[in-house]
């Protein structure tokens, strides 16, 4: 299944937050029986954190293993232009759920459904994702 990863969901692997089994689990997943996309923007913004939190080096290490098994939605100024006309309030979870539309995802998996509403592409946390998909196996 093709699958949007929201940022937060790879945060909560580099910084080893509440949430990074059910995260791990769903990433370990992805090249095998899920493939996983993500935004442009979210893979400078996790560069840029992870340079801030531990060293550059580590940071284009963590985007170089990355991007061996996550691909980068091809996205355009007309995208951009497409998510300022959802009802979400914050843009960046537009641009996102664009992203996700644009790869031809089945789901967003983040930590923040809520801010989803209104998304074109349905959203849900890696814990609801593997429950689901658990049942249909």
């Amino acid at each position: 299944m093709r699958l949007l990863l929201d940022i937060n969901i790879l945060l909560d692997v580099v910084c080893k937050r509440p949430g990074a089994s059910a995260s791990s689990a769903l990433i370990a997943s992805c090249g095998k029986t899920n493939d996983a996309w993500l935004a442009w923007h979210s893979v400078a913004t996790l560069a840029y954190l992870i340079e801030r939190q531990y060293s550059v080096g580590e940071a284009r290490a963590f985007i170089t293993d990355l991007l061996t098994w996550a691909r980068v939605a091809a996205t355009d100024h007309e995208d951009a232009l497409r998510a300022l006309d959802w009802p979400m309030p914050d843009f960046e979870d537009a641009l996102q759920a664009s992203a996700a539309l644009a790869c031809g995802a089945a789901y967003i998996i983040t930590r923040n459904g809520r801010d989803f509403i209104g998304s074109p592409v349905p959203a849900m946390t890696p814990e609801d994702f593997l429950s689901f998909t658990s049942k249909i196996q």
